[in-house]
């Protein structure tokens, strides 16, 4: 197993309510430029569930901000809330 250095790889967390919690995990490249992006909605106790991935951010050419990308998420939370909902089990529903 590999541990990831800080300056790898960061964690974002926001409460979106309904005991929710939406997770940005975030890699990086050797010069700390974002790689990739993977957002998760879960809670603590029922797990998570991948809702989102972005990567290639560190390719030449490519124009990213996180800023924007939260933006984008805040304005389709619906979209990633009802992906949450399918993707988890049953017995995790409560």
């Amino acid at each position: 197993m590999r541990k990831y250095k800080t300056s790898e790889r960061r964690v974002d967390l926001f409460d979106i309510g309904d005991g929710l919690t939406l997770m940005n995990v975030i890699l990086k490249n050797e010069e700390g430029k974002m790689m990739a992006i993977d957002t998760y909605i879960g809670a603590e106790r029922n797990g998570f569930s991948c809702v989102g991935h972005a990567e290639g951010l560190d390719e030449p050419g490519a124009v990213f901000s996180y800023a924007g990308y939260n933006r984008m998420i805040g304005a389709n939370l619906s979209y990633y809330l009802d992906a949450f909902w399918t993707n988890i089990t049953p017995e995790a529903r409560g």
